[in-house]
């Protein structure tokens, strides 16, 4: 459909619709060929509006008399008129009406027919803030609109009802090309809008499926029917107001509304009794009677009529009624009610199907209440082997869990000795003929693979799928006293072997023990005769080999003064000598501070650490963020070199193996115990690469920070993923000595 009417179009019509009367032929009173109208009419048509448009005085509206009017305002009358698609016509500043007979079931008696010719603005303040400013656009600017089922409220009916609307506004031109009126065509699509408002409203009246999956306990009926009323506070211009009521104990109680409902929820108020009764709904014409004003979202009129509608649930005691508000703007015609019947029969089965669900559950709740409390065995599956319950009492027998058989692992032929398949398969030919089976003996076998002589008895449990289970009664007919004597004989010839085995371990354990700490003294002295080396190394290195390299740069510097002047290349081969002897001299006593770092002997452990974890930092490029307390203190001597040596270590390995950009350190102490932690954010180490650098000998990697941790009843944990490792160690002061 268009959304405007073009000048060229109406110049054509023209021609047709709008003749001169010279054109037409001299005679004033000649009949017209088309319809029979006289000439002197300028209206062409039939029907109401054709009619009356002809037959109304307009000498006293702006317009004037018809025989005054222009070809474009008669052209688009009679455009209008001929038309059977809603058509609306607005002329002049004054904004005149018509309107055709496809547009005349919308307006009602309210506005018709004193809407024709009277001005627009008089004839629908109601809803002049809508398309008035639409209206100027088109007189003013000649801007066309289109609207698609867009709400337009108007008053009709006695009230100003909700409706809805697609339209479009058009300018009419004349010859000139200047706006003289605004032409709509538009339908009405209130029922259309209000009919999908309603279906989704219906839709979205659920259960959640998923509560009443297996044999899971339903919520109670009350909240069920709150959570399930509320739902329909999505749809207040139907429903303003929606209440539901339950018949209890000869009591009618309010369950659940929606939040318009306000003061008109108590029960006393309608008669609700009357209606259960008589299962006949009631139209309540005198809420304000009744209540005084009640007005729900979303619109500011009161309401002034409910409707109260028994709710029929067959197969069920519970009776209950609703009471829906009528919405103040809508007709309150048969699709209305059957809206609301539709609402009440969804509820309905709603809550049918809660009822029942609830009586399931109480029923499965039932059964496995006696099955769990039955002292007899009891056991259900299928004809197939399959399994699907099994009581406490069968299960404690056996020796099974309730894992076991709701994995599907167990079934009816792996709890039977095989010599008893036969008379299984008569069982089971005689379940599938009669649906139960004679009591009969057989032996089931435990799961430690004790054999259970049982007496049996079965019979099938029909099911909705159509496949039949079955449900097997069990009796355990081993003697009480001779299981007892069974039992304790068992429990001799283990504790037996548990005794024997117990002694074999102590004496096996008592020798490792003793192999342990062999070891364990050696590893320690090992682990000083190290230390003592690096100490003796690193000295030797400091006060010799530097001493010797001081020399070497006194002379290489008295050979470079002596050889000013005269040689340049001994100067420059001196130069570099003396510059290489001092770096020598720094590389030996880094290896020196390395081997044995003075300061841990002299100012204690935290300048030593400071100092290596500069100068490492420096040479590694990695940043390392070392966390020690102010008041750390002294440690004994053995324990300080202890904590810096796994430090060196950890720093060690970060360095060559994790690809860190950083790593952190941080040191506590207690009053008993040291406590250090070195990590990063390196690749991580492997499960497998960590068993094998634990497993290395002694003094090297993993083992020796392992071996040194424990000379002093420490220890030490590695923790690795692949966002990094943490090393993390804890040393006891109680053996210490400072």
């Amino acid at each position: 459909m268009t959304k405007s009417i073009s000048h060229a179009w109406f110049e054509s019509l023209c021609g047709r619709l709008a003749m001169p009367s010279s054109s037409r032929g001299s005679n004033a009173n000649q009949i017209n060929s088309v319809d029979g109208i006289p000439a002197a009419s300028r209206i062409i048509g039939e029907g109401e509006m054709a009619d009356l448009i002809r037959g109304f005085d307009w000498s006293g509206t702006p317009l004037g008399p018809e025989e005054t009017w222009s070809d474009t305002l008669i052209t688009t009358v009679n455009l209008l008129l001929a038309s059977r698609h809603p058509m609306f016509l607005w002329w002049g500043p004054e904004l005149i009406q018509f309107y055709n007979d496809g547009y005349r079931p919308s307006i009602r008696a309210d506005k018709h027919p004193s809407a024709v010719g009277q001005r627009g603005p008089a004839c629908w303040p109601e809803i002049w803030p809508i398309i008035g400013p639409q209206i100027d656009a088109v007189m003013g600017f000649g801007k066309s609109s289109w609207n698609t089922n867009q709400l337009v409220p108007i008053n009709r009916n006695g009230k100003l009802e909700e409706v809805y609307w697609t339209y479009g506004y058009s300018p009419v031109r004349d010859k000139d090309g200047a706006v003289q009126g605004t032409l709509v065509v538009c339908s009405e699509t209130t029922e259309q809008v209000v009919s999908e408002r309603r279906l989704r409203a219906l839709l979205n009246l659920s259960a959640d499926s998923s509560r009443h999956d297996g044999f899971q306990e339903s919520q109670p009926l009350l909240p069920f029917a709150r959570t399930v009323v509320s739902r329909l506070d999505e749809d207040p211009e139907d429903i303003p107001f929606a209440t539901l009521y339950f018949f209890m104990q000869g009591e009618v109680v309010q369950v659940g509304s929606t939040s318009g409902a306000g003061p008109a929820t108590r029960p006393e108020d309608w008669p609700l009794k009357q209606v259960i009764e008589e299962q006949v709904p009631s139209l309540i014409e005198d809420l304000r009677q009744r209540f005084g004003e009640i007005v729900c979202r979303p619109w500011p009129e009161p309401l002034t009529r409910a409707y109260v509608l028994p709710l029929r649930m067959a197969g069920t005691v519970l009776q209950s009624a609703m009471v829906f508000g009528i919405s103040p703007r809508l007709p309150f015609d048969d699709r209305y009610q059957t809206f609301f019947q539709l609402v009440g029969s969804r509820i309905a089965g709603l809550l049918q199907d809660e009822v029942h669900q609830l009586e399931i559950a109480q029923a499965a709740k039932r059964f496995r209440s006696l099955a769990e409390a039955d002292p007899f065995g009891m056991v259900i599956g299928d004809l197939r082997g399959r399994l699907r319950y099994m009581n406490p009492a069968l299960l404690n027998v056996l020796g099974y869990s309730e894992e076991d058989v709701s994995s599907g692992t167990l079934r009816w032929d792996s709890l039977t000795s095989p010599e008893y398949a036969e008379a299984d398969a008569r069982a089971i030919q005689q379940l599938r003929t009669s649906g139960r089976c004679e009591v009969y003996e057989k032996v089931y076998l435990a799961k430690d693979g004790r054999r259970i002589p049982i007496l049996i008895g079965a019979s099938t449990l029909e099911m909705a799928g159509g496949n039949p289970e079955v449900a097997a009664f069990v009796t355990d007919l081993t003697p009480l006293k001779t299981a007892e004597e069974a039992l304790r004989n068992a429990n001799d010839e283990l504790e037996k072997k548990v005794a024997e085995r117990t002694a074999a371990l102590e004496a096996e354990i008592s020798d490792r023990k003793r192999a342990e700490t062999i070891l364990r003294e050696l590893t320690g002295r090992l682990l000083r005769t190290q230390d003592d080396e690096r100490r003796r190394m690193a000295r030797e290195l400091h006060d010799h080999a530097g001493q010797t390299l001081v020399a070497l740069g006194i002379n290489l510097a008295l050979l470079q003064d002596a050889a000013q002047g005269k040689s340049p290349n001994i100067v420059k081969l001196a130069a570099e000598s003396q510059q290489l002897s001092d770096d020598l001299s720094k590389e030996i006593r880094t290896l020196s501070y390395l081997l044995h770092p003075p300061l841990l002997d002299e100012v204690g452990l935290e300048s030593a650490l400071r100092w290596y974890v500069e100068g490492f930092s420096k040479r590694s490029k990695i940043d390392i963020d070392l966390e020690l307390p102010e008041d750390f203190g002294r440690l004994p001597r053995d324990l300080e070199l202890l904590v810096f040596r796994v430090v060196q270590e950890c720093l060690t390995n970060i360095h060559r193996h994790s690809g860190s950009p950083s790593a952190r350190i941080h040191l506590a102490r207690s009053e008993d115990a040291v406590q250090f932690e070195i990590s990063d954010q390196g690749k991580g180490i492997s499960a497998e690469r960590l068993r094998e650098m634990k497993a290395a000998r002694a003094g090297v990697g993993v083992r020796g920070m392992e071996e040194r941790v424990r000379q002093f009843d420490g220890t030490l944990q590695i923790t690795s993923r692949p966002e990094g490792t943490r090393v993390e160690v804890k040393l006891p002061l109680s053996n210490a000595k400072l």
